[in-house]
C-alpha cells in the first residue's frame, strides 16, 4: 500500500533538509470483505506513490527511490521500503523505513535511517457497485537514533497519526471515455509526542494535517470495461495519474513547519503480479522548494506472487 500514507511527508521532507544542507467523507456503506489489493467492484485502486492506497493486502514495496535537488549545490536520495501484511482478509500491519543520503558540494556526504513508522489499517466499507472503498488506520511514526536525527533525516520524537483512506471510481457514471477515471484520497491528522513549545527550542513540533489526492486515469479498464481501441498491449497496462500533497501545522507557532504543497505526475505499470512507477514532483511553494524531483518504484503483490504463504491472512 504505497508509502504508508507518508505523501508529502515522503517529499517535503527531502525539500527541507536538502535545502538548508526536504474528510468529510460520507460512511454510508456497509461492512463487506476484503479484497486482493484494493479492489471495489470491477475497479482497481493501484497502488501511487506518494499515498498509500485505500484497501489492504499482502504487497511489498522493495524499493522506492526519492530523488530531491535542494535550492542550493545539495540533493537528497532516499531508499523507501514497505511491507503490507494482512492479519485479517479486512486488516493489515503496515511497516515502512528508509534510508537517506544527502550530498552538500564542499561537505562531508550524510546518511541514516529514518523514522520506522507502523500503521494499523481496516478496510472498513465497500460498495461494488458505486466503486467506493473507505479505510482507516492510525500511524505511529517512532523516534529515530542518535545519529540520524543530528544528520536532520530523522525526527527525535515520534508521532501517532488517525488516518482515513478512500477511492471512487467513476464507471458507475454515465460520462463514456471518462469512466476509467477514479480518485483517492489520504487524510491524516498527526499528534506529536513531544509539542514545540513558545520558544522553538525544545525539539519537539506542532500537531499538524496532511492531505493528499491522486486522480488516475486506468487504461487497463478503458480496455475492459468501456472499450477495446485495439491500443498494445503495453499502453493497455498503463495507469496515467497526478497526484496533490498538502500538509500544514493546526496551530502557531510553526518554527519550520511551514504549510507545504507540492504536486507530481506519471504513470504505473500494473502488471499482473507487480507493478513499477516513475513521477516527476512539482514543487507547489516556496516551502516546497525550487526544483523538480523524481520518484520510482517497484511493488509488488505478494497476494498473487506466494497466495498460500506469505500473500495470504494470518488468520483467513
Amino acid at each position: 500500500m504505497s508509502f504508508q500514507s507518508r505523501g508529502l511527508r515522503i517529499v517535503s521532507k527531502f525539500v527541507f533538509r536538502a535545502a538548508p544542507a526536504l474528510a468529510a467523507l460520507a460512511l454510508v456503506a456497509a461492512p463487506h470483505s476484503g479484497f486482493a489489493h484494493a479492489i471495489s467492484g470491477v475497479r482497481v485502486f493501484p497502488v501511487t506513490l506518494t499515498l498509500d492506497d485505500p484497501g489492504v493486502a499482502d504487497e511489498v514495496t522493495v524499493p522506492q527511490i526519492v530523488y530531491q535537488p535542494g535550492s542550493g549545490p545539495s540533493n537528497d536520495t532516499s531508499y523507501l521500503w514497505e511491507w503490507d501484511k494482512t492479519i485479517t482478509p479486512d486488516t493489515a500491519l503496515i511497516y515502512n523505513h528508509g534510508y537517506d543520503v544527502i550530498n552538500v558540494t564542499g561537505s562531508k556526504k550524510q546518511s541514516g535511517f529514518e523514522n520506522v513508522v507502523l500503521t494499523g489499517k481496516w478496510q472498513a466499507w465497500v460498495v461494488p457497485e458505486h466503486e467506493f472503498l473507505v479505510s482507516l488506520g492510525v500511524q505511529r511514526e517512532f523516534a529515530g537514533d542518535g545519529h540520524a536525527v543530528a544528520n536532520g533525516i530523522a525526527d527525535a520524537h515520534g508521532s501517532t497519526g488517525p488516518t482515513v483512506y478512500f477511492g471512487k471510481g467513476f464507471g458507475d457514471l454515465p460520462i463514456g471515455v471518462f469512466r476509467p477515471l477514479a480518485l483517492t484520497g489520504e487524510f491524516t491528522y498527526t499528534i506529536p509526542d513531544r509539542r514545540l513549545n513558545t520558544d522553538g527550542d525544545n525539539g519537539g513540533s506542532i500537531p499538524s494535517f496532511f492531505t493528499g489526492l491522486s486522480l488516475q486515469y486506468s487504461l487497463p479498464y478503458l480496455q475492459s470495461q468501456v472499450k477495446d481501441y485495439g491500443l498494445p498491449e503495453f499502453v493497455n497496462r498503463l495507469v496515467p495519474l497526478v497526484e496533490l500533497n498538502y500538509s500544514t501545522p493546526t496551530a502557531a507557532p510553526a518554527y519550520g513547519n511551514p504549510m507545504t504543497l507540492s504536486f507530481s505526475a506519471g504513470a504505473i505499470y500494473l502488471a499482473d503480479t507487480y507493478q513499477i512507477g516513475l513521477e516527476l514532483v512539482f514543487p507547489g511553494n516556496k516551502a516546497a522548494g525550487k526544483n523538480i524531483g523524481y520518484i520510482a518504484q517497484l511493488h509488488l503483490f505478494l497476494d498473487d506472487i506466494l497466495p498460500n504463504s506469505f500473500g495470504k491472512p494470518l488468520f483467513p
